[in-house]
This record gives C-alpha cells, sequence and structure tokens, in this order.
C-alpha cells in the first residue's frame, strides 16, 4: 500500500473521521483531509503529524507502507516482562517456533500454499522474530547487570 493511501486509510477508519481526528492532531478537519488527500497537491503531511495521528489512532499503517516501500518488514516488538527472565524468554521463543512449524506443517499438507496459509506464515514468521529480538532485550538487560555488578556500581 502507498503511503498516503495508507494515511487516507488511517483516518477514514478513525471513528468519527478526520472531524475527530483532527482536534486530536492539532489540526482542522479541512487541513488533515487535505494532507491525506492523494489528490491534493498543496497541502502535505509531514512526519510529525503522520507521528501523532499513528499515536492517536494507534494504525500504523503508514509506518509499514513506508518500510515496505523501502524494502523493509516492521516487527512490533513488545517490551519485555523483565520478572519473566531469560529462561522464560527462552520458553517463549520455542513457543513461538512451535507455531510457525505448525503454520508450515499446515500449509504443506496438501503440496499447495494458499494465499491464507501465506498470511499465516507471514505473521507466524514476525511473530517468532519479535520473540527474538524481545529474548535479546531481555539478555542485554542480564549482560548489563552483571556488568555493572563487575565493576562494582
Amino acid at each position: 500500500m502507498h503511503i498516503l493511501d495508507a494515511a487516507l486509510q488511517t483516518v477514514t477508519d478513525y471513528p468519527g473521521g478526520a472531524a475527530s481526528l483532527a482536534p486530536r492532531v492539532g489540526l482542522t478537519a479541512g487541513i488533515l483531509s487535505n494532507k491525506v488527500n492523494p489528490n491534493c497537491s498543496t497541502n502535505h503531511l509531514s512526519l510529525v503529524e503522520a507521528n501523532r495521528i499513528m499515536t492517536v489512532t494507534g494504525d500504523h499503517a503508514v509506518l509499514q507502507a513506508l518500510a515496505s516501500e523501502h524494502g523493509y518488514a516492521l516487527v512490533k516488538i513488545e517490551n519485555p516482562d523483565q520478572a519473566k527472565g531469560v529462561l522464560h524468554g527462552m520458553l517463549d521463543l520455542g513457543v513461538a517456533e512451535g507455531e510457525f512449524s505448525r503454520e508450515l506443517h499446515d500449509a504443506l499438507l496438501d503440496g499447495v500454499i494458499t494465499d491464507n496459509e501465506m498470511s499465516g506464515l507471514g505473521k507466524a514468521a514476525l511473530a517468532y522474530q519479535g520473540t527474538l529480538i524481545g529474548l535479546l532485550r531481555r539478555l542485554r538487560d542480564e549482560h548489563a547487570k552483571t556488568s555493572r555488578n563487575a565493576a562494582g556500581v
């Protein structure tokens, strides 16, 4: 999806549309509508405004579209529960790998990977990546703690 289409969809999908969203992001409804209108050549959405819109709506389609346009895939990384620690991070990783393996197993059963199966594989793979990165965060935190302790801090 093109970034302007994503911006327009984000605004129109927001409950109440531009009229409701505009005051929450510091714009008038007319200006916001123009900024997300791909056919408008006078008003343009700034990065700061796009960020505010994503913050208020919780819809990150603009960010996803921008990443996709440049050949990147985004993975939302939840802040790991520090109380769980590294062991739980490893177990979470095993669960995510198992979910991906189940999706792959089911997709390959009949020898044809459908659009829905490919979508499921993609989601499971991204979840697996996110879990791995979450584990790395836990490990970095643990490393920082042990480094501080070793340094006598």
